[in-house]
C-alpha cells in the first residue's frame, strides 16, 4: 500500500516513499507525511520476530507494493551484528520502570536506530527512482544526529554529507566523535550560533533558488539526514512496537494492555514516531514529554501556545537544547488534518516567534500528553538516585525522562506500566554522569576512566580512547554563512 506522501503545509506535490526519502522536505518548506490513513498493525502476528524482521514488516507498509524484499535487504544490512548486538534494543528494568535502551549502535546514541538504515534506504531509493545525480546530504545536529549520520554515510558511493553543529553547544565527547570522522565524502562544520540557527539555515538551503540552480548545474540533489526526512522518521516507529512486544514477552503486560511512554524530547522526532506507532495500533495511553531547561514543549502542551521568544539555555543535556522543535509540525498535521491550519501556525512562528492551537486541539493534547522539565541540578540528582537505588546508570537525557516520569507518577498516582526511551550511553556525557555518581567534579579527559572504575559498566567500543583521536575537521563559520558555504564547497 502506498498512496504517497504530501507536505504538512499543503502546496507540495504528492510523492511515493522512495521519492520522499530522496527529497527530504516539501518544496513549500513543509515536512512530508503519509497522505493515507496509517496502516493498522496486527500485533499478534508480529510477536517473536527479530528486530530486523519487525522493521521490515513495519517500514514496508509505507513503501510501494512489491518492495518488501528490498526493504528486508536494507534492514538486514542496517541491523547486522557488526553494528548492533544480538538484542538490538534491550528492554531492561530500573526499579519499577522499564527502559528501552536505544543506544547500542555504532555511535552509542539512539540516532543509530534510523541512521544506520537511512543510507541503505537512500541508495535503494536512488535505484527505484532511476536517479543518477549525486546526493548531497545536509544535517544540523545538537550532538548525536551528526555523528550517527556521518558514520552511516561515510564513503557511501554516490553521496556527500555535510554536518553543521553549534560550536559551543555540544558535549566534548559528541564534538570529538564528529571532528575525528574519517571518510572522503564527509565534512563537519561548526557554526557560531545554536542548534536552532543551524537547523533554520539547513532548511533554508532546501528552498534557496540560487543553491538549487547551483546543484542542478553540478548534477547534485539535496536531501536531509535530520528527522525531517521520512527515512529517519519511519524506522523510529519500529522500536516502539518492539518495546511493547518485549513487555508482552516478559509477562509484564498482556497483549492489548496499555502502557505509558516517557521520552526525552528536543526536536520531537522520537516522540512523534511513538505517536504514529500509537495510531497504528500500539496501545500507548499517554506520552510523558520530558524537557530540560529549554522547556518550550512543556509550555506548548500545557497552554497550547508555542512560543520561542525566550532565553536559550546551555545545559548538561545538550541534545535537547532546542527551541524550534521541527517535528511538532507533523503532530499538528496528524491531529488536525488541515494543511492550511498547519501552514498558518508555521507562518506565525516564522513571523512572530509563536503560534496557538485552538481549544479542541488543546483538549486532544491533554488527553494523550503529559509534560515536565528538569534543571541541571535535578538531572544530576536523578542520575544519582537511580544509580544508587536501582543500579541503573543513565545519561543526562535519559535522566530527564526518568525524573519527569517520577514527578508525573507522584502527581497523578498513575501506575500504568511505563517504558522510558533511553537515548544515549552515559559515557557520551561522562563528566556530568561521573559528578552525579561520585559527587565530585572530574575533568572531561579523566571522567570516562573514573566512571568506569567506579561503576564497572563497560565503555562502548565506539567511545574508547575517543579523546585521543586526531582532529580532521576544524572549520568554523558564522550561522548566516551555511548556504553560501554549501554553494562554495560544491562549486
Amino acid at each position: 500500500m502506498d498512496n504517497g506522501f504530501v507536505s504538512t503545509r499543503g502546496s507540495a506535490l504528492r510523492m511515493d516513499f522512495f521519492q520522499s526519502v530522496l527529497q527530504g522536505i516539501g518544496d513549500d518548506g513543509g515536512l512530508l507525511m503519509p497522505a493515507f490513513d496509517l496502516p493498522q498493525l496486527d500485533l499478534t502476528s508480529l510477536q517473536g520476530l527479530s528486530y530486523e524482521a519487525l522493521a521490515t514488516r513495519i517500514i514496508a507498509t509505507f513503501a510501494p507494493e512489491g518492495t518488501e524484499p528490498l526493504i528486508a535487504a536494507a534492514c538486514a544490512k542496517a541491523y547486522a551484528r557488526k553494528s548492533f548486538p544480538k538484542e538490538v534494543v534491550p528492554v531492561v528494568q530500573a526499579g519499577d520502570v522499564h527502559v528501552a535502551e536505544l543506544f547500542h549502535g555504532p555511535t552509542a546514541a539512539f540516532k543509530d536506530m534510523a541512521l544506520q538504515l537511512l543510507p541503505h534506504l537512500l541508495t535503494l531509493s536512488l535505484k527505484q527512482r532511476g536517479e543518477n545525480r549525486q546526493a548531497l546530504i545536509l544535517a544540523a545536529t545538537s550532538g548525536d544526529t551528526g555523528k550517527a549520520a556521518l558514520e552511516g554515510f561515510a564513503d557511501v558511493e554516490g553521496t556527500m554529507i555535510k554536518v553543521f553543529y553549534p560550536d559551543e553547544g555540544v558535549a566534548p565527547v559528541q564534538r570529538q566523535q564528529m571532528v575525528t570522522q574519517q571518510g572522503k565524502n564527509v565534512e563537519v562544520v561548526a557554526i557560531r550560533g545554536n542548534f536552532d540557527d543551524a537547523q533554520r539555515a539547513v532548511k533554508e538551503a532546501f528552498t534557496s533558488p540560487s543553491l538549487q540552480q547551483n546543484c542542478e548545474e553540478k548534477n547534485i540533489f539535496l536531501t536531509s539526514a535530520n528527522s525531517i526526512n521520512v527515512g529517519r522518521l519511519v524506522p523510529q516507529i519500529v522500536y516502539y512496537v518492539h518495546a511493547y512486544l518485549q513487555l508482552v514477552a516478559k509477562g509484564v503486560i498482556a497483549l492489548g494492555e496499555g502502557i505509558n511512554v516517557a521520552v526525552p524530547s528536543g526536536n520531537f522526532g522520537n516522540c512523534l514516531a511513538g505517536v504514529m506507532a500509537q495510531q497504528m495500533g500500539v496501545p500507548i495511553r499517554r506520552f510523558i514529554v520530558a524537557s530540560n531547561r529549554n522547556n518550550v514543549l512543556t509550555g506548548f502542551f500545557s497552554t497550547g501556545c508555542y512560543d520561542v521568544r525566550r532565553p536559550f539555555h546551555k545545559t548538561i543535556a545538550p541534545a535537547m537544547d532546542i527551541l524550534v522543535s521541527s517535528n511538532l509540525e507533523r503532530l499538528l498535521s496528524l491531529l488536525c488534518g488541515d494543511t492550511s491550519k498547519v501552514a498558518d501556525c508555521m507562518n506565525n512562528l516564522r513571523d512572530t516567534g509563536r503560534y496557538w492551537v485552538d481549544g479542541e486541539m488543546l483538549e486532544r493534547l491533554h488527553e494523550s500528553f503529559a509534560t515536565g522539565w528538569l534543571t541541571d541540578e535535578e538531572i544530576i540528582n536523578t542520575i544519582h538516585t537511580y544509580y544508587h537505588t536501582t543500579g541503573y546508570l543513565a545519561d543526562t537525557h535519559t535522566a530527564v525522562a526518568l525524573g519527569v516520569y517520577d514527578r508525573y507518577r507522584q502527581q497523578t498516582a498513575d501506575n500504568t506500566p511505563t517504558v522510558v526511551m533511553a537515548t544515549a550511553s552515559p559515557y557520551k556525557f561522562p563528566a556530568s554522569v561521573c559528578k552525579a555518581v561520585t559527587g565530585r567534579e572530574v575533568p572531561e579527559e579523566l571522567a570516562t576512566e573514573v566512571l568506569w572504575r567506579t561503576t564497572g559498566q563497560p565503555v562502548p567500543e565506539a567511545l574508547q580512547d575517543i579523546m585521543d583521536r586526531p582532529v580532521l575537521h576544524n572549520k568554523v563559520i558564522d550561522r548566516n554563512q551555511i548556504v553560501s558555504h554549501i554553494a562554495e564547497s560544491i562549486g
